[in-house]
């Protein structure tokens, strides 16, 4: 930043043109600070040592001509604009009980957050975390209090979290889009290339480098940070990455199973419903209709035994915002090769598996998510009296959606950058007693350190968020979560080395070992996209 002086706010209508963006003001005891960035003047609210922005557009509202289509540059603007509270999430069949302060929706909602330290030294260029929410890509925000970036900032690190296009309204394919734009059905994924290119033309401005920028990201958040790391498109756009709990390989597994001509069958099957072809005059009718409605007919079931709705739009394999074949593209080292910290929860399946289900459920189960070579999956994992049929699809959903993916991408990745894995364990007694354990999600608000978001925990495990924070700063730091804040524990974490496979394991005592299940892990990739399908 060029400027992070302090200054008496006096006649802030007069200076506002005057001065090189990035420089900020305050009103002495004031907590509202405003900062003049390159799209126009801004203010937000200073706090616990932090400077926080939010709600700032770094796309155009994604309507009109603009739906179904590549994010454009946000319009300037010369009034202040107020960045003081969150804006809306992006349009979504909400599902969950997010923790937010703001539950307005709105397709004008391409907005991010920025938290920085609110006295960094002069001409700081502190690291950037780039953080892409969950949500199965049907819903979700960069907006909730989960994410809060100021014990980030509070450490020296630049936090950033932002709205993507969700469920129809992100992942749309047609022909039609194709022809027009080299590109269909990833328009969430544009959205993030988008953000991350405002990043890196507007975060000097908020004190952070444009050069160490980590983009990290959880569940669908982790399936989009590993797109990421395979599109040609965001190549130089982030030096690090963090995935926790899944990777797009595992779309595999999904109904389309990211193939581009099947992913624009079932929207043409959706189109179809509003009597829409596959032309122009077809895209412009989608383009008026109400977002809510298109994206109510993709909507999310954390209930993986029930049958998929029947629009279960994902990423698209479009062979321009992502290879066509992504595990070739790991196999033979075409990727963006960067510092990467990756893992999962011990439980994944826990939350998406209910406790109730039969051998009847089993099977569909089954079925749905292997296709033909379910028949040798089930051999592999028999249920017997050692294994329920709970257990067993628990097991295999996590292995499915999550870990197996993990492990494909450490393996890959180990060739040519560090690598660091980890396994989250830690679960508190009614966790384990509700036959949860360590649940899919159950790690975010440990690496953000804002435990009190879930009244689960408390305050007897703050070591244990201490810990996982710390590592998380270190590796957005340094490249090596060893290096850096001292954590609570001395536990080195070791690299990982796809012959040795030692990963770290987060539980009350922080561990070291090799790789659990790495057999079972190995079997499901082969399953289901060792040879990229699930026919």
């Amino acid at each position: 930043m060029r400027d992070r002086n302090i200054t008496i706010f006096i006649g802030m209508a007069c200076l506002l043109f005057l001065v090189p963006a990035g420089t900020v003001f305050a009103s002495g005891a004031s907590a509202r600070v405003s900062l003049v960035t390159k799209n126009g003047p801004i203010k937000g609210v200073r706090a616990n040592d932090v400077y926080a922005y939010k709600g700032i557009p770094y796309a155009k509202a994604p309507v009109g001509e603009l739906r179904f289509a590549p994010p454009q540059n946000a319009e300037p603007w010369t009034e202040v604009r107020d960045c003081t509270k969150y804006g809306p999430m992006f349009t979504q069949w909400l599902t969950a009980d997010l923790p937010l302060d703001n539950k307005d929706q709105s397709e004008d909602a391409l907005i991010l957050n920025v938290w920085t330290p609110s006295a960094p030294k002069e001409n700081a260029r502190l690291p950037v975390y780039v953080f892409i929410h969950g949500g199965g890509f049907r819903f979700g925000t960069g907006n909730e209090k989960t994410f809060d970036g100021t014990s980030f900032a509070q450490n020296g690190v630049v936090a950033v979290t932002f709205n993507y296009r969700l469920a129809t309204l992100g992942y749309f394919a047609s022909k039609e889009t194709y022809n027009r734009y080299g590109t269909t059905g990833n328009w969430a994924a544009l959205d993030q290339i988008k953000a991350l290119e405002w990043v890196r033309d507007n975060i000097a401005d908020f004190g952070g480098d444009p050069g160490r920028v980590t983009v990290g990201g959880e569940s669908a958040g982790s399936y989009s940070v590993s797109a990421l790391l395979l599109s040609p498109l965001a190549k130089g756009l982030f030096s690090g990455a963090i995935m926790e709990s899944g990777s797009i390989l595992a779309l595999r597994a999904t109904p389309a199973n990211g193939d581009m001509q099947k992913s624009i069958a079932q929207s043409q099957a959706l189109a179809d419903i509003f009597g829409a072809s596959d032309n122009a005059e077809g895209l412009a009718y989608l383009r008026q209709l109400d977002g809510y409605v298109l994206n109510y007919l993709s909507p999310f079931k954390l209930d993986q035994t029930a049958p998929p709705p029947q629009f279960y739009m994902t990423p698209v394999f479009d062979g321009a915002v992502i290879p066509v074949d992504p595990e070739a593209a790991l196999r033979e080292g075409n990727y963006n090769k960067v510092n990467l910290l990756i893992g999962f929860n011990h439980d994944e399946g826990s939350i998406f598996i209910p406790s109730t289900i039969d051998a009847d459920f089993y099977e569909d189960f089954g079925f749905r998510t292997f296709g033909n070579k379910w028949r040798a999956v089930a051999e592999h994992f028999p249920v017997d009296e050692h294994n329920t049929v709970v257990q067993r699809t628990r097991q295999i959903a996590a292995y499915a959606m999550f870990s197996a993916g993990a492990k494909a991408f450490a393996d890959a990745f180990a060739r040519d950058s560090r690598v660091f894995m980890y396994q989250f364990n830690f679960a508190t007694p009614e966790q384990r007693a509700l036959g949860l354990g360590a649940r899919h999600t159950g790690e975010l608000v440990f690496a953000f350190n804002t435990l009190s978001i879930e009244d689960i925990y408390g305050a007897e495990n703050e070591k244990a968020a201490q810990e996982i924070h710390t590592r998380w700063i270190n590796f957005i730091k340094s490249g090596d979560p060893n290096v850096g804040i001292r954590p609570p524990t001395d536990t080195q974490w070791p690299q990982y080395d796809p012959a040795k496979k030692e990963v770290i394991f987060f539980d009350n005592e922080v561990t070291t070992g090799p790789l659990p299940d790495q057999e079972n892990l190995d079997f499901i990739a082969r399953i289901l996209y060792g040879e990229g399908t699930r026919d």
